[in-house]
């Protein structure tokens, strides 16, 4: 019973307030711009895709890069989750996450 509720707790896990501001100290840039690998990026380090409803050389704001820095940490928590394994604590889960964001996001 215990491993299930072990389990149970490892699929809910998220991101904690401690990870989400790492994450957010780094910065905010308001305008789009590329980054070292020609991507383009904007807000709190979020790769610009279709649908996202951002162009290049587009500004936005605050509240926009957190929906998009939200919409990030949920994909890399779902990717980690999928691969991680069922003992992991919360700061191995949120330095696995913060490397997603940063990597693979």
């Amino acid at each position: 019973m215990a491993s299930l509720q072990h389990t149970q707790l490892q699929l809910n896990m998220q991101l904690s307030h401690k990870g989400y501001t790492q994450i957010r100290s780094k910065g905010f840039r308001a305008k789009t711009y590329k980054d070292h690998d020609g991507n383009l990026m904007v807000g709190y380090g979020h790769r610009v895709r279709p649908g996202d409803g951002v162009c290049d050389k587009d500004i936005i704001n605050t509240f926009k890069g957190s929906e998009l820095l939200s919409n990030d940490i949920k994909r890399a928590e779902e990717y980690i989750l999928k691969f991680v394994p069922k003992n992991i604590s919360q700061d191995e889960f949120d330095a696995l996450v913060i490397q997603a964001h940063n990597r693979l996001i």
